[in-house]
């Protein structure tokens, strides 16, 4: 009973308490999501580099491998 009554007795610190909890759950929260959605857009960004070089390698590849065959 004395454990019920000091919670009891503390009502606004305990609310205190988990509102500060809270607040900093909500900023990790912000902060995280910031760097995930500029992560994505760096990788995003770097995806379409790559595949730029792929398409143009390849094309080389191809233009080399024709160039080679007889013409009739």
């Amino acid at each position: 009973m004395k454990l019920v009554e000091k919670l009891m007795s503390k009502r606004g610190q305990v609310s205190m308490e988990i509102g500060i909890l809270v607040a900093a759950a909500v900023a990790v929260a912000a902060i995280v999501a910031y760097y995930y959605t500029t992560r994505v857009k760096e990788s995003m960004q770097n995806a379409g580099t790559q595949a730029n070089a792929t398409v143009n390698k390849l094309g080389e590849v191809a233009e080399n491998a024709t160039g080679k065959l007889p013409t009739i």
